[in-house]
């Protein structure tokens, strides 16, 4: 049981819960995740922590409200209650090098998991350019960028009335390719690093391509136990299949499936809309969790 120490809105649908895990805290790198499951009978999901302090055992963990496992996490958690498990960390931590001027992009929530990654590769001498590109409700972790890399910026826009994610993520694939190719043009990075929906990393990828710079993408096909046991997670690399929880999650993007990763990603999304919406329903009739 993982407790809760404190639980915070940072933007529309970005929850942040502070948990004590000394465990995870005490070997976590960036680029590593955790799998978290909440509720008996409950799904995994992964996570990535963002912060942590290892001398007070804490980890940070950011979840953006789309289905039914965090939309339960935000109604019925709260500081003091327990998180039932969470393991990890898992993966592999990033590369740790200096790359010299490295573009680091996130789309929507993938902002998350770049903020350790972009830190830390600050730390070690390079100049980090951090690109967020999200509805501006959505914006988060504004001035810790600012304070951790060399320049951040971010592309926001406002949501119109009717949009659902589909609308949402046209607009952010549209505006990140604009943007990606200002900041080439204009920053001549040695490394661009990505983290985001598939559809939208494809798009950076095959502009990145066109000028022929070193790209890695951290990826999220769908995943359940973490540990390479169960292969929901794999993806071709270069030919070869992979597992983005043990192989992964970095991954060269000139190598990656970029169609066939896109294809599983949405394999049961017909099954999560359901399964929200049987939650809400039994919301409204019962006014609680089932």
């Amino acid at each position: 049981m993982y407790k809760i120490l404190e639980k915070k809105e940072l933007a529309m649908n970005e929850i942040m819960y502070k948990i004590h895990a000394p465990h995870i805290a005490k070997k976590v790198q960036p680029g590593q995740f955790v799998i978290m499951r909440a509720f008996e009978n409950g799904e995994r999901i992964p996570l990535t922590p963002v912060t942590w302090d290892r001398e007070e055992g804490w980890i940070t963990l950011i979840t953006f409200i789309r289905g039914r496992t965090t939309l339960r996490m935000n109604m019925e958690l709260n500081e003091g209650d327990y998180i039932l498990n969470i393991a990890g960390p898992l993966g592999n931590p990033a590369p740790m090098k200096k790359f010299g001027k490295i573009l680091a992009v996130g789309l929507i929530t993938g902002i998350v998991e770049v903020f350790p990654i972009a830190r830390a590769w600050q730390e070690l001498g390079n100049e980090v350019i951090t690109l967020h590109v999200s509805p501006n409700p959505m914006v988060l972790l504004r001035e810790e960028f600012e304070s951790a890399v060399s320049k951040h910026i971010v592309e926001g826009f406002d949501l119109k009335e009717g949009w659902g994610m589909d609308e949402i993520t046209q607009e952010i694939v549209k505006r990140a390719a604009k943007k990606v190719k200002e900041l080439i043009e204009e920053e001549k990075p040695d490394f661009v690093f990505t983290v985001g929906p598939a559809g939208g990393q494809k798009m950076i990828f095959n502009i990145v391509k066109e000028y022929g710079i070193p790209m890695e993408s951290d990826l999220h096909p769908i995943m359940v136990d973490g540990t390479g046991m169960c292969g929901a997670c794999r993806v071709h690399v270069g030919g070869e299949v992979k597992f983005a929880c043990i192989d992964g999650p970095g991954f060269d993007a000139y190598k990656v499936d970029w169609d066939e990763l896109i294809h599983r990603s949405g394999f049961y999304s017909d099954k999560e809309k359901l399964a929200l919406e049987v939650y809400l329903k039994n919301l409204q009739a019962q006014g609680g969790a089932q």
